[in-house]
């Protein structure tokens, strides 16, 4: 299962300020701060733990979207895997995508940081070569079926040229550990695809930041490090 319940690790979900339009998202934070990141969930969707990673970013300082891919589809009746992709393929990626790119140069966004489906669209978003620092944790390379199809990142990564961060689990059973290697092999041929797998984790590693497991925590610690870098700090894009 993705992301839905809070983490101590993150300060207590609240909802934000509601953004309504082609896009439906959810400020945190000053309408201007220097870092301005939007986040795109899971197919769970809005959900406690991007509400506490969203207060997190606020914390620091910046100005933060929290992005609702499922507006106007209803709520899950049943936070299964089942209804949640049965929602997720209801969503029309293309033109999600293309009012999402509309949305992030209207508020000047700096960094987009994308899970699970998330992360799937940031591999899209780098193909397109968004001006935005862009980090994915557990997408899928091998893309998801849609009715609005976008193109399959297998298909264009080895010529992939805008800079982009993804974060994976070497036993991550929901992308496949076939396709893990399969990214892992053209990310060492192409320097744009910023990747590591971690061993010993799955898929949904993040909200290990409150494990006992020092294992366990280190990688959510580091991938929780990455993140900040990468979307705190932006390089020149």
């Amino acid at each position: 299962m993705c992301h839905s319940k809070p983490i101590a690790a993150f300060p207590d979900p609240t909802e934000g300020e509601a953004i309504t339009g082609a896009i439906q998202a959810y400020r945190y934070g000053p309408k201007a701060a220097a870092n301005r990141i939007a986040i795109i969930p899971d197919i769970y969707g809005y959900k406690g733990f991007y509400q506490g990673l969203a207060r997190y970013y606020e914390e620091k300082e910046a100005s933060v979207y929290l992005v609702d891919p499922f507006h106007g589809l209803g709520d899950l009746k049943e936070e299964t895997r089942e209804e949640a992709f049965a929602r997720r393929g209801k969503v029309k990626d293309k033109s999600f995508l293309d009012d999402f790119e509309a949305f992030c140069s209207a508020q000047e966004v700096t960094g987009v940081l994308g899970f699970c489906l998330g992360g799937l669209y940031v591999f899209e978003l780098a193909r397109r070569g968004m001006n935005a620092s862009l980090v994915g944790l557990y997408g899928f390379p091998q893309g998801l079926p849609n009715q609005d199809v976008l193109p399959t990142p297998f298909d264009y990564l080895d010529e992939v040229e805008k800079r982009h961060v993804m974060l994976m689990g070497a036993t991550d059973e929901s992308v496949g550990q076939e396709n893990i290697l399969r990214l892992s092999n053209i990310a060492g041929h192409n320097i744009n695809i910023v990747l590591t797998v971690y061993d010993g984790v799955g898929h949904n590693f993040l909200p290990m930041l409150d494990s006992k497991d020092p294992t366990e925590f280190a990688v959510a610690q580091d991938a929780l490090s990455r993140c900040d870098r990468e979307l705190l700090a932006p390089q020149e894009r």
